[in-house]
């Protein structure tokens, strides 16, 4: 799910927590998608992330946290 081809990937939890990160990722003109993440990374069942180019995980972690997202983790790139 998180090699360097796919991307770095950045656990949200909720779709609703997902797409409204996703949009204030796009506000900051960085590209991300939702996808459904592995329940067996999330180690507390269904949850949904955001992937993105591993080029802006330090601008994500940043930009999420300014915005008051919280993450579960963050996979791939940068620091797990």
């Amino acid at each position: 799910m998180h090699d360097d081809q796919s991307g770095c990937v950045c656990v949200i939890g909720s779709m609703t927590q997902a797409m409204r990160a996703q949009k204030v990722l796009a506000n900051a003109a960085i590209r991300a998608d939702v996808v459904k993440a592995d329940s067996g990374e999330t180690r507390r069942g269904c949850a949904y992330a955001l992937s993105y180019p591993c080029v802006q995980d330090g601008n994500v972690r940043t930009i999420l946290q300014n915005a008051g997202i919280r993450a579960r983790g963050f996979y791939g790139g940068g620091e797990p």
